[in-house]
């Protein structure tokens, strides 16, 4: 079987749309051969798709152990469902539904979701530049918990547009859902954004 590990390597943003779409048909191929229970495609699979899970899942649950827990899952739960994978169909869409129903069902018996700023590197650059950064680090966390208070689908699928930089289609089909209402999603997320955030933005 042809390995598909290194052109799975992620760049840049643009780098990484043009690389999926041009690779399709490589992902269709290793998706039948996973049906198959062919474990090496598996391996293939996790490496090439893993990264983008991880950052989806840490945006959303904005804590980086139960990220790292919760896309470990998100693959075994793959796995163990691979003779329902349809050919054809986008198992990306799959793999990140699954992801986003595992940290609902994570978060809902969790009292409170944790600021995704990490307390070492906080202040390791506020002893750089108190002022700028403390200033910087504030908006940062202002940021992430008023992301936390959108609604669950809403708050999907404005980290995977604006941070994982999907295109609307794509979040479409990856929640089963209109393009319109993946819009109106969108204009609600920025409009609670705008609110919460409204002292900064004077």
């Amino acid at each position: 079987m042809c390995s598909y590990s290194n052109s799975c390597n992620l760049g840049n943003k643009k780098d990484r749309f043009i690389l999926i779409k041009l690779e399709e048909s490589q992902i269709q191929y290793l998706v039948s051969e996973i049906k198959n229970n062919n474990k090496e495609a598996f391996k293939e699979f996790f490496f090439c798709f893993q990264p983008k899970v991880f950052r989806f899942l840490y945006r959303y649950t904005s804590i980086k152990e139960m990220a790292e827990d919760l896309t470990q899952e998100t693959f075994i739960k793959f796995w163990e469902a691979k003779e329902n994978l349809i050919p054809n169909s986008s198992p990306v869409s799959y793999l990140f539904r699954i992801a986003m129903n595992l940290a609902n069902n994570y978060l809902s018996r969790r009292p409170a979701v944790q600021p995704i700023y990490e307390k070492d590197q906080l202040l390791v650059n506020i002893c750089k530049d108190p002022d700028k950064e403390l200033d910087q680090v504030i908006l940062m966390d202002d940021f992430q918990r008023a992301i936390n208070t959108l609604p669950e689908r809403c708050r999907a699928i404005f980290i995977l547009s604006r941070f994982d930089g999907y295109e609307y289609s794509e979040i479409a089909d990856a929640f089963q859902i209109s393009l319109q209402t993946v819009k109106n999603q969108m204009n609600k997320a920025i409009s609670i954004l705008r609110k919460q955030l409204a002292a900064h933005l004077e």
